[in-house]
């Protein structure tokens, strides 16, 4: 009926031991940077297939980081632009010496670019100061323009105001000379 199972034997014992050293987690350190790797290790196939899903599996430290499932310059690797930046320069020269040239010639593109950048904001500074300068001095002039039309309105009506007054004056002592 049911299936019996033996008893734990040291044969049986040696199988499990051997197939726990053939386990890929187990040749990674269990820190937490690991962690991620060696719980996708613990739950892989030990037999057959060792791409599951499409999921490369990598038993394998990074150079960089000093962790395990990737390797120097992958994606996954947090150390993939930055690394060291000094050794880096130098292995690229001696292996590709137009790739060092060709960044030469970008920076110095790029540092004309900034200069002539700050050349046209300065003059966009200097333009505007002028700019500023020139409406002042138009306000001030529109600002003379309107007080000098408002002192000519006044002059005249101060003329019209003496001519009327005048005028009224003179026309009373006609009418008072004329009935005498």
């Amino acid at each position: 009926m049911g299936r019996k199972t033996a008893a734990p034997t040291k044969k049986n014992e040696d199988k499990t031991t051997a197939r726990r050293e053939l386990r890929p987690e187990d040749t990674i350190p269990d820190r937490p940077e690991n962690q991620e790797a060696r719980e996708f290790l613990k739950n892989a196939p030990s037999q057959g297939l060792w791409l599951p899903f499409g999921k490369e599996v990598k038993v394998m430290k990074c150079w960089r980081c000093k962790q395990y499932g990737h390797r120097t310059g992958d994606r996954e690797c947090p150390m993939k632009q930055t690394g060291n930046m000094v050794n880096e320069k130098k292995r690229r020269v001696l292996y590709d010496p137009m790739a060092s040239m060709m960044e030469k010639r970008r920076e110095r593109s790029e540092a004309r670019k900034e200069a002539r950048r700050e050349r046209q904001l300065a003059k966009i500074a200097h333009y505007q100061e002028l700019l500023e300068e020139e409406r002042a001095k138009r306000a001030k002039r529109l600002n003379e323009k309107m007080l000098a039309k408002a002192a000519k309105k006044a002059k005249k009506k101060r003329k019209r105001a003496r001519e009327s007054s005048s005028s009224s004056s003179s026309t009373s002592s006609s009418s008072s000379s004329d009935s005498d």
